[in-house]
């Protein structure tokens, strides 16, 4: 039984890695884009001046919620002809949710057979969880989608379960993402 969590555990770190190299090589300092989706416009400007941090030159789309950002996205395919280099998301929006976006995402790059689809950065203020019964969730790979990452947002009542917390967090992600 260990030896097959350790060759699961190995088989994630290649296919982390593989889809940090796909990063590198896609990687085009005039068409570098990101996707920002959170209804909540003060914490889209925050994070698109940290990303502009780390290169001034990246260029920001930003969307309220999941259905502008699907709109976005192909927006973005269109005009670059790639994907973002990531999406920052908030689960919790109005029209469509993040969750929604997150399942839209995993089935495209699914039916495409890929298994890695655009890195996401879910910030969240919530637990990371919905569903009373069949409960989805965003930690430890359960949400199905890959490669995601959580960080929780300062005032997140529960961070115990979050890859990452509060600015500091969303900081060192943002760098790995951008500088991959």
């Amino acid at each position: 039984m260990a030896d097959l969590e350790i060759n699961d555990r190995n088989m994630a770190d290649q296919s982390y890695k593989d889809v940090l190299e796909s990063i590198k090589r896609n990687s085009d300092p005039n068409s570098n884009t990101v996707l920002l989706v959170d209804d909540e416009r003060g914490i889209r400007m925050k994070v698109a001046r940290d990303v502009r941090s780390f290169d001034p030159d990246i260029v920001i789309y930003e969307a309220s919620n999941g259905q502008e950002a699907l709109k976005k996205l192909e927006e973005i395919r269109k005009k670059y002809y790639r994907d973002p280099l990531f999406i920052v998301l908030d689960l919790h929006m109005p029209v469509v949710d993040g969750w929604e976006v997150i399942s839209h995402l995993k089935k495209e790059y699914e039916e495409k057979g890929k298994t890695s689809g655009i890195p996401i950065i879910v910030l969240s203020s919530t637990s990371g969880e919905k569903g009373l019964f069949l409960k989805s969730s965003i930690h430890d790979g359960k949400s199905g989608y890959w490669p995601l990452v959580s960080v929780a947002k300062e005032v997140c009542a529960d961070k115990s379960h979050y890859d990452a917390v509060g600015r500091k967090g969303l900081m060192a992600w943002l760098e790995h993402f951008v500088k991959a």
